[in-house]
Order: structure tokens, then C-alpha cells, then sequence
């Protein structure tokens, strides 16, 4: 779902992703939004990607599985950019954990 004046796609009020509106399998920038986190920068952020067709668990962020959470932005608690890469189309399942804690889902379909 896309909310905000930012076109951020994801969970209102919990998580969400501005780029995600055009997703690709090339290589391109996201910027990682979340609400209800505290810790003034000092949260991990992984991204674990699951593809439901072939069911295997993924790497999308390009630099690994974690990237650091900087403080609010577009009134989100915390946020980040990344590079990410989407290894093949379909649809994807994204699930967000905060500093080793389960924290979100994200759903995308990705086609080309």
C-alpha cells in the first residue's frame, strides 16, 4: 500500500520503502523507513528476501544481509537507503528484523 507525501510503499506506521514503487531486477536505491524504533541509531537493520515461487531465502541489499538505521525522516522513526538488487521476478516476500528481532513483512512483485 503507498501512503505518505512520499510515496512510500509498505505497512502504514510500521515499515516501508520509497523507491519500491518501481521495482526492477536492476540494481537501484531504496530508503528503508520505520516506525516504533528507539534507539538513536543504534539499530541494525536486516532485510531477508523470499521468493515464494522457488522458496529460497535471499540476500537483496547489495552490501549483505544489515545496514544501520540513521534517525527520523519523512515522518518515520528511523530510516536508511541502500542499494538493492532483486535476483528474479516474482513475488517477493521481505522480512524486516531489528536488531536480530522479527520486526515487519513487506510483500513486492517484481517483474522485470
Amino acid at each position: 500500500m503507498e501512503f505518505g507525501d512520499r510515496a512510500i510503499i509498505g505497512n502504514a506506521n510500521k515499515s516501508g520503502v520509497i523507491g519500491a514503487n518501481m521495482p526492477s531486477l536492476n540494481k537501484q536505491k531504496w530508503m528503508w523507513h520505520l516506525w516504533g524504533i528507539e534507539g538513536n541509531g543504534h539499530t541494525e537493520l536486516t532485510v531477508v528476501g523470499y521468493h515464494r515461487d522457488t522458496k529460497t531465502i535471499q540476500p537483496i541489499l547489495v552490501d549483505g544481509w544489515s545496514t544501520g538505521l540513521g534517525g527520523p525522516a519523512n515522518g518515520a522513526d528511523a530510516h536508511s537507503p541502500s542499494s538493492v538488487e532483486i535476483p528474479s521476478p516474482g513475488e517477493w516476500v521481505i522480512l524486516l528484523y531489528t536488531n536480530g528481532k522479527y520486526f515487519d513483512t513487506l510483500i513486492y512483485v517484481i517483474q522485470k
